[in-house]
């Protein structure tokens, strides 16, 4: 029924109130309905006390209780997670620091070695390089000899084809002169 024709009913009869109102409103039954009230209301309040509420108060600390071990678990973790990264940063230190000494000294023995190797080599050389110049000196005198033979055949040979009379001893002279003033 729709709100006009209730207004349109109650208006027809003269504003007068329709027969029965509805119950739940009627004065009659206000007892009744408190005394319910009161028994639902208690009853309800037993049953939450007494089953439910309890259930959940303990799921309620038994989750309280898992978040505080799982925070507990979480901050022991990480704290180990830093000292593992703190011990983790002193071992590379050190390694960096043992890798760093240990190239120093290789670095050191390679040096000297190679010092050591040079200085060797260079001895080996000094003494080839002697050696090498006394032969050398000993080719030169006695290529001086040969050229002296052979510059004293070459002007003997030249002599005679002029026809000039001279000794061996002044050709060998006169040889022994010129190559003193070039040599």
């Amino acid at each position: 029924m729709s709100l006009l024709a209730f207004l349109a009913e109650t208006a027809a009869h003269g504003g007068e109130a329709v027969k029965a109102p509805f119950p739940a409103f009627d004065p009659t039954w206000f007892a009744s309905q408190l005394f319910w009230l009161a028994v639902f209301f208690l009853g309800m309040y037993f049953a939450l006390s007494r089953s439910i509420l309890p259930k959940l108060e303990g799921t309620l600390a038994q989750r309280a209780n898992s978040i505080s071990a799982d925070l507990d678990e979480a901050a022991r973790l990480n704290n180990q997670s830093v000292e593992a990264q703190k011990a983790l940063e002193l071992r590379l230190a050190q390694a960096r620091a043992r890798a760093r000494e240990t190239s120093d000294t290789a670095k050191a023995a390679a040096e000297t070695e190679l010092a050591h190797v040079t200085g060797r080599v260079d001895a080996e050389m000094a003494l080839k390089l002697e050696r090498a110049e006394t032969r050398i000196s000993k080719l030169r005198e006695d290529a001086m000899k040969n050229v002296e033979q052979i510059s004293l055949d070459a002007a003997e040979a030249m002599i005679a084809r002029l026809g000039v009379k001279a000794s061996r001893a002044d050709v060998k002279k006169a040889v022994s002169s010129v190559l003193e003033t070039r040599g």
